[in-house]
């Protein structure tokens, strides 16, 4: 097998690795993670554990990737009910929400942008690993969004 294929095998393996295992959660890697909606994105940086990603603090997020974020989160079934589509309404009629900037954009596409040039993406992770991340930060990004109203 050439080094790229293995490499690439490894590197594929690596969420599911992350996700199968039995090992504890470790919060190292996953700075920012306290404040109030540590207590999803903490199970999802546990998730990850071990897996060489590094999930952002939803705390961190300006209001627009928030705001796309949650887009993506209703657009993608990863939060039920009307509260989150009426919290999505309410926070692209606020007052100075940029809908046109880059970090609105990357949060629609699943992508926290930290503004200082890191992001982490949520559509480039893949099978349960996916559902289960994405569900943990998109409920963090929820009760993120509630604080900006």
């Amino acid at each position: 097998m050439k080094k790229t294929n293995r490499f690439l095998t490894l590197v594929a393996a690596l969420p599911l690795a992350a996700a199968l295992s039995g090992a504890p959660a470790h919060a190292q890697g996953f700075g920012g993670l306290t404040g109030g909606s540590s207590g999803e994105l903490g199970k999802a940086a546990g998730l990850l554990s071990g897996s060489g990603l590094n999930v952002p603090s939803v705390s961190s997020l300006a209001p627009s990737n928030v705001t796309g974020l949650l887009s993506y989160c209703v657009q993608n079934n990863y939060l039920q009910g009307n509260s989150p589509t009426t919290l999505l309404s309410s926070l692209k009629q606020k007052a100075g929400l940029d809908t046109s900037s880059s970090q609105y954009t990357n949060g629609q596409n699943g992508i926290l942008d930290t503004g200082n040039g890191n992001t982490f993406s949520l559509s480039s992770l893949t099978g349960n690993l996916k559902q289960k991340v994405s569900t943990k930060v998109c409920n963090a990004v929820l009760k993120q969004g509630k604080s900006l109203l």
